[in-house]
């Protein structure tokens, strides 16, 4: 073997190798031959001292052998230095190799996270090396290593040489059988391997350049399998959690019910990623709801309105919205509120604001529609039917906001991507001249309404002060002409998704076809680019009754790129009368 050896563990200049003293290494009679040393060399390491380090083993009774680089040690002696650099396998250096003229690898992948996880911690799979004619160390396996390690500043790789009489049909036959063997790890084998090295003291950093991740990534991987009840949700499933997926259950560490949701979602046996991130997708909005409630309590309270309980209220409890006054005049919420019998209650788990409740109509003066005072005319059975279709709305509701949040971000992705594939950008274009020319949907109507620039404002990624006044919205977003397409298109997509508001899934008595239509359309141009429609949303596109309560199995995968141009193209034909 010749001085091209080199350490293995740690390989990027200007790392230091480990070191053994001289002292160490001559102690055992084996290290020490009588060698000749050539005059360069030996020059060399008198002025600079032991550039490449010795490949040295450990043997029976921890003593260190010289496999490799006893004129080096030699010289070192000569040199009287105290210590010399040691690999404990064998490597050799990059630039004195040659990849394969044919390597049968088209692609080699050589992606930013596979060359800083070698900058992090050196290649450990050896290549193997051939010593062809006129001295050339050619890489017959291990070509994506070479040119990554390259990419990465090692300045040496661990090898082992190639059988020197391993004819070209051979070497191809290798490179086959080695791809065969190799089997990457499972998601589940590697967030299992990144928890243990955790465990055992690696740091953040260190793991997700190994592993070839994201940091955050790590720190998801590390909060759900050091949490008990985060863990239990993962644990007994043969499902692979995305490092996404792991990251948002995080939000869920303090819920028990939302954990046992999304772990029903994904201990189905033919789970797949689509329905674990739409069960998250639900979990996530009813947790946001929760949060928007407990804030319009703390201002009712402030204000010093009387909250209940929906338990603490007696049948007799009616919503202000249904009374009336003993000549049959509607109630409005304003002239209720003097009322001593006035409180405001939480209807459902998942609303986000309280109603105003009436805890005993007769008592204080009021009616419900068409009936006597204090009485509803409704038998018992009628009352429930009307409880189920109310849960069954509101049921409804929660998965229209869910599917809303997620095609909005969707759409804000494609809004903000530096580049598009050009029949991408030609369908965007396409769409925005057929909404202009057109006049379709009440686009000149409801471009400049509030609603429509709060939504323009989120996909354009404005917050704070920048989101409030539209007519500064050109100032803060890009100037690069090659994105007008998209920042059109995000001012049309801002009135469609304005207009696609929750009746547009109802088809029972509160059926708005003037909304659910063009929702409809508006969805089927979506899914042409690439969004993957929810149960919901594919209802509306299908134009059929949605249950909420009837489990659906689809495709609804929140990273869906956009891809699907001629289909969106199509999706565009013929026009909707919106206004019919």
């Amino acid at each position: 073997m010749s001085s091209t050896t080199a350490k293995a563990d740690v390989q990027a200049a200007p790392s230091q190798w480990d070191t053994l003293t001289v002292a160490e290494l001559t102690a055992y009679s084996g290290n020490t031959r009588d060698v000749e040393v050539p005059a360069a060399l030996m020059a060399d390491i008198k002025a600079n001292g032991v550039q490449e380090p010795l490949y040295v083993v450990r043997t029976h009774g921890d003593v260190p052998q010289v496999i490799d680089g006893f004129q080096r040690l030699t010289a070192a002696i000569a040199a009287g230095l105290d210590a010399v650099p040691f690999t404990p396998r064998p490597v050799i250096r990059v630039d004195a190799l040659t990849p394969h003229p044919k390597n049968a690898r088209e692609d080699l992948d050589i992606n930013a996270a596979f060359v800083e996880s070698l900058r992090a911690d050196g290649c450990r799979i050896p290549v193997k090396v051939q010593r062809l004619d006129g001295g050339v160390l050619q890489v017959n396996d291990g070509n994506r290593r070479y040119f990554g390690g390259r990419d990465a500043g090692l300045t040496h790789l661990p090898f082992e040489w190639e059988d020197d009489g391993r004819d070209e049909a051979g070497q191809f036959l290798d490179m086959i059988t080695t791809a065969h063997h190799r089997k990457p790890l499972t998601q589940f084998e590697m967030t299992a391997a990144m928890f243990s090295a955790a465990e055992a003291g690696a740091q953040v950093g260190r793991i997700a350049k190994a592993a070839g991740v994201r940091q955050k990534d790590v720190k998801a991987v590390v909060k759900v399998k050091s949490s008990e009840s985060l863990n239990g949700a993962v644990d007994g499933t043969a499902y692979a959690w995305t490092f996404d997926q792991l990251a948002a259950l995080g939000e869920f560490a303090d819920d028990p019910e939302a954990l046992a949701a999304i772990k029903e979602a994904a201990a189905d046996e033919v789970a797949d990623a689509d329905e674990v991130d739409w069960a998250i997708r639900i979990e996530q909005t009813k947790r946001e709801k929760r949060q928007k409630a407990q804030a319009h309590r703390a201002e009712l309270e402030k204000a010093g309105q009387r909250v209940r309980d929906m338990t603490e209220l007696s049948e007799r409890a009616t919503p202000v919205w249904r009374l009336r006054t003993s000549d049959d005049n509607r109630i409005t919420a304003e002239g209720h509120a003097e009322c001593k019998g006035q409180v405001w209650v939480l209807e459902e788990s998942d609303d986000e604001k309280y109603k105003p409740y009436c805890t005993s109509p007769a008592l204080y003066g009021h009616a419900e529609p068409g009936s006597p005072m204090g009485r509803s005319g409704k038998s018992t059975a009628e009352k429930e039917a009307e409880k189920a279709a109310r849960a069954a709305v509101k049921k409804g509701n929660l998965e229209w906001d869910a599917a809303e949040t997620r095609r909005r971000q969707w759409l804000a992705d494609i809004v903000r991507r530096r580049n598009l594939p050009k029949d991408v950008t030609n369908v965007l274009v396409g769409h925005v001249n057929a909404a202009l020319l057109g006049g379709e949907w009440g686009l000149c109507d409801d471009l400049n309404k509030e609603p429509t620039t709060n939504v323009l404002a989120a996909l354009l990624g404005l917050t704070g002060d920048k989101a409030k006044c539209r007519e500064k919205f050109p100032e803060h977003v890009a100037k690069d002409p090659r994105r007008a397409p998209q920042l059109q298109f995000a001012a049309v997509a801002a009135v469609r998704e304005k207009s696609a508001t929750r009746p547009a899934w109802r088809t029972d008595s509160q059926r708005s076809d003037w909304v659910r239509k063009p929702a409809a359309r508006w969805f089927a141009i979506l899914e042409g680019l690439g969004y993957q429609l929810t149960p919901i949303e594919r209802a509306v596109k299908d134009d059929e009754p949605y249950d909420p309560y009837k489990k659906k199995r689809a495709a609804i995968t929140a990273t869906a790129k956009p891809e699907r141009a001629e289909q969106a193209a199509a999706a565009e034909q013929p026009a909707v009368d919106a206004t019919a």
